[in-house]
């Protein structure tokens, strides 16, 4: 199941990839928690543990960075025990600020990899609003964090 949302938020790109990237359980609904266990110097093969709760349901995954290209883009790849989630981020300059795309990708696994393309097609309205709100929230933490720089 793939969903896409974006938001333009009325920040610099620079600064918006930052927050996006190194501030997740500031801005994020749904992850909790995000420990790096190794990072690379380019970024791309850092690995990192992060505990979601989405539902009342916590739980943990594995990750690593697939695409670090900073200030345009990003993405991760994450392995839980019931599925696993790619999402990449794109960063685009525009009139107003920095549009962010997000494209996520889940894949069941065992039993979930039949159940999810089913249950995935009545939830498809609900996880994309879902996806929406994470992007929402993301905007209203970019755009009240105050950067220094710019007083």
């Amino acid at each position: 199941m793939t969903m896409t949302a974006s938001v333009i938020i009325e920040r610099p790109i620079e600064k918006v990839f930052e927050l996006t990237n190194d501030h997740v359980t500031e801005w994020s609904n749904i992850v909790e928690e995000e420990h790096m266990l190794e990072v690379t110097p380019k970024g791309v093969g850092s690995t990192f543990r992060t505990v979601t709760s989405e539902h009342g349901r916590r739980m943990t995954f594995e990750g690593v960075v697939t695409t670090y290209t900073p200030p345009t883009a990003s993405g991760i790849e994450m392995e839980g025990d019931a599925f696993s989630l790619t999402a990449d981020y794109d960063f685009e300059e525009v009139p107003s600020g920095t549009r962010v795309t997000q494209r996520s990708t889940v894949r069941g696994k065992g039993i979930f990899k039949i159940i999810l393309p089913v249950v995935g097609l009545f939830m498809r309205k609900s996880n994309c609003k879902e996806l929406q709100n994470e992007l929402d929230r993301l905007k209203a933490f970019c755009e009240s964090t105050l950067d220094t720089s710019e007083c």
